[in-house]
C-alpha cells in the first residue's frame, strides 16, 4: 500500500474552506470525501469526489471546501504552495 498521498495530504473539515493563495497549487486531488473548487473569475465552480482531481488553469484565488463531511486532499505545484484557511 502506498501512503505517500496520505503523508501528503490536508484534511479539509467539513463547513470550512482553504484559499490557494494567486495559483500557487496547480492541481488538487481528491483522496476521499467530496468537494466543491471555485476559482476567482470562472463562471463555474467545479465539484469533485474521491479519486478526481482538478486542475488550476491561471493564477488566481481559488477556493476548496469540504461538501457533506470531511475531505482529504493532496495539492500539488509551485515550491511554496501553502493553503490559509479561508
Amino acid at each position: 500500500m502506498d501512503l505517500s498521498d496520505i503523508a501528503g495530504s490536508i484534511v479539509v473539515p467539513r463547513q470550512r474552506a482553504l484559499r490557494l493563495d494567486q495559483g500557487d497549487v496547480r492541481r488538487v486531488v481528491v483522496l476521499a470525501g467530496n468537494v466543491w473548487i471555485t476559482e476567482q473569475g470562472k463562471l463555474r465552480d467545479v465539484l469533485l469526489q474521491a479519486g478526481e482531481e482538478f486542475v488550476v488553469e491561471r493564477p488566481a484565488d481559488t477556493v476548496v471546501s469540504a461538501l457533506g463531511g470531511d475531505a482529504r486532499i493532496v495539492l500539488e505545484g509551485g515550491a511554496d504552495a501553502e493553503p490559509r484557511r479561508a
